[in-house]
């Protein structure tokens, strides 16, 4: 199956916001898109406090970072492994992967080198630093783009581009031939986020991305 459009995910911010699970869950009522639930420092307890916040009926679009142990308790799409996890924690990754194989797996890489062709462990990439970060002050583009438009056309592998994704940009990122973006800064930074991320879900359902590659996983649902 391949999707026709690109691809929206949108991240979490790392410090809880005023009213977040709310609006998550009106990005979520209103747009498909993926939200990746990411809180750096806070526990799994946290973490399912935050779910339950939201409609369990939208908890299929969420992906949950490192804390595993929640597809147990919450119909979540799957869970997202950073780059420290999955260097650390590969065979409980690959384990997971034949336990739970409904689940969506992801993970984040910084070099092409690094990213295996013909590994089917996770759904899709994120790849970053694709242009200067939004949200992090310093955090500057790490590649080259012709050089990523001639790997993604040659890749099997579902990319995400992460790092400085606005609406000025995501139609490069497209023409590049990346599966979808994931966005931060585009979002929690602007004075309406729900606003916002429909603005980019605008711009993404008239893209057709090259190559369109699928984004597996979970119940499918997206």
């Amino acid at each position: 199956m391949k999707f026709p459009i690109m691809r929206l995910i949108i991240i979490s911010p790392p410090e809880s916001l005023r009213d977040e699970p709310m609006q998550v869950a009106r990005m979520l009522e209103d747009l498909p898109v993926i939200v990746h639930l990411r809180k750096p420092g806070q526990g799994t307890d946290r973490i399912a406090h935050y779910l339950d916040q939201i409609p369990a009926g939208l908890h299929p679009c969420i992906m949950v970072h490192s804390h595993s142990e929640l597809l147990t308790h919450f119909n979540l799409k799957g869970i997202h492994f950073t780059e420290k996890d999955r260097l650390g924690r590969l065979p409980h990754i690959r384990r997971l992967r034949q336990r739970r194989p409904d689940a969506c797996l992801s993970s984040a890489f910084h070099r092409i080198s690094d990213i295996p062709d013909g590994d089917s462990l996770f759904d899709y990439i994120f790849l970053s630093p694709i242009f200067d970060s939004i949200s992090k002050t310093g955090y500057r583009a790490a590649f080259d783009h012709d050089g990523l438009k001639q790997f993604l056309s040659q890749t099997d592998q579902s990319i995400i581009a992460l790092g400085g994704v606005n609406e000025k940009r995501l139609p490069l990122a497209a023409s590049m031939g990346f599966s979808g973006v994931a966005v931060l800064g585009a979002v929690w930074q602007a004075p309406d986020p729900v606003a916002a991320a429909g603005g980019l879900w605008d711009i993404c359902r008239n893209i057709m991305p090259l190559p369109a590659k699928v984004i597996s996983g979970g119940q499918r649902r997206l």
